[in-house]
């Protein structure tokens, strides 16, 4: 009977050890268990946060500019793509002092975009020189495949790219068919042709020229190209070519024609482009661009965009103002933000993607930088064939010489055109300027 005590006390005090094992085992693995998943899910936060990315783009394609739906509507996929990101669109007016007041406040404030869309010209020299945007050829994940030569185009004088085109342009003068065939009035492709049709459609109700004196960026450009031809309209300001003061002066010379509106001088470039699609002006000096405008107004088979006529002599008519003169930059600020340079890097492919380059030169009707526009109408063909047999395509003299020496060019023509100054007076100035 003591043997059996004693073997069931052993028992009882066997499975009393088991129990208090089993309890231990269960108490010791349960925190580990814990720490385990918490540390898990504080590192599963603390990633989602991370990931939380904002970022800025700054571009011309705003205001009248019909690719602005467009880029915002890529910019949305991209987001609705990667929702841990936001995207602020802060495009603004294409005038080139909007957007360059903009630019030079933002880099200089140190509230740089992490992105622009912006001019590859003497206006980007100073980002460049202080190392504020990206050498793209440097740049780890940047792909520069697929593109034209207008990639070449941006090639800077230090031999690095700094900026990916989307769409080359073009200038010209755009011309009513229309109201030319009406007033039995021959289209201007020559310079003697060009004045009789101003002579002519000043006797009419219709303006010949649409343009503002002051805000005349493509005025200028066109007059001197017509008065030099590409190899004096390609020179250095401080040249002060004679064929540039001689293109100001004719500017007068066809204002006193009534090649212009009575109120050319107070009217801005917005005004005089409503003249041209309202059909109260026959011919409008403009971009590739303009042809949104155009196609929104229903217009665009009733005009013809026509090379400048040249009449100086070894220059030649078909010579024309072009070329890919914006880029897509990233700054440097942002791509050594660690935080950012993944999503920049996404989001600047996704942009420069042939898809992406296509579909918004499509809004535009300019030639894209990678792939081809297929289905052109008529008028958009006519408009890249100008440059296809363009025997010289050059930037605008607003993009070769500094920005305040151009302003005061344009905006003394009406003083030069009410005869308070001459063309040689200006030219003289503005090359002061870049002293």
């Amino acid at each position: 009977m003591k043997q059996f005590k004693w073997s069931l006390l052993l028992v009882f005090l066997f499975v009393l050890i088991s129990l208090v094992a089993c309890s231990n085992n269960e108490t010791d693995s349960t925190p580990a268990d814990n720490d385990d998943n918490s540390e898990g899910a504080e590192e599963t936060d603390t990633e989602e946060a991370s990931e939380e990315v904002d970022l800025r783009v700054v571009t011309t394609m705003a205001g009248t500019d019909p690719a602005g739906e467009v880029f915002q509507e890529v910019l949305d996929e991209f987001v609705s793509e990667h929702p841990h990101v936001t995207i602020e669109n802060d495009s603004q007016s294409a005038d080139a002092g909007t957007i360059r007041t903009k630019v030079n406040t933002d880099f200089s404030s140190d509230n740089e975009p992490d992105m622009m869309f912006y001019f590859n010209t003497v206006d980007a020299e100073g980002l460049i020189e202080e190392g504020k945007v990206v050498n793209l050829e440097e740049a780890e994940g940047i792909d520069l495949s697929g593109f034209n030569s207008m990639l070449e185009q941006q090639r800077h004088s230090d031999g690095n790219i700094y900026a990916a085109p989307q769409s080359g342009f073009y200038e010209g003068l755009f011309v009513n068919k229309k109201l030319f065939e009406e007033n039995g009035i021959e289209l201007p492709t020559t310079w003697e042709q060009y004045e009789a049709a101003i002579e002519a459609f000043a006797e009419t109700d219709i303006v010949p020229i649409a343009a503002s004196t002051e805000d005349s960026y493509y005025v200028v450009e066109h007059y001197a190209l017509a008065a030099g031809g590409m190899e004096n309209y390609t020179a250095e300001l401080a040249d002060q070519n004679p064929s540039w003061a001689e293109g100001l002066d004719n500017i007068k010379k066809h204002a006193d024609m009534g090649a212009f509106t009575p109120d050319a001088a107070t009217i801005d470039l917005a005004m005089a482009q409503e003249l041209f699609k309202q059909e109260q002006a026959a011919m409008i000096f403009e971009g590739s661009w303009f042809w949104g405008q155009l196609e929104e107004a229903g217009m665009g088979e009733d005009v013809t965009v026509l090379p400048m006529p040249v009449y100086a002599d070894g220059g030649e008519t078909g010579e024309i103002v072009g070329g890919a003169s914006q880029g897509w930059f990233i700054s440097t600020k942002s791509y050594e933000d660690e935080a950012k340079r993944d999503v920049v890097v996404d989001l600047f492919n996704y942009l420069t993607s042939e898809e992406t380059i296509v579909r918004i030169a499509g809004a535009t009707g300019q030639p894209p930088a990678k792939g081809a526009l297929d289905d052109l109408p008529a008028y958009l063909e006519a408009g890249h064939q100008l440059v296809s047999d363009a025997p010289a395509v050059a930037l605008p003299i607003n993009d070769r010489i500094y920005p305040e020496a151009f302003t005061h060019m344009r905006t003394s023509v009406p003083n030069i055109v009410s005869g308070n100054t001459t063309g040689e007076q200006v030219l003289e100035e503005a090359a002061g300027m870049e002293e």
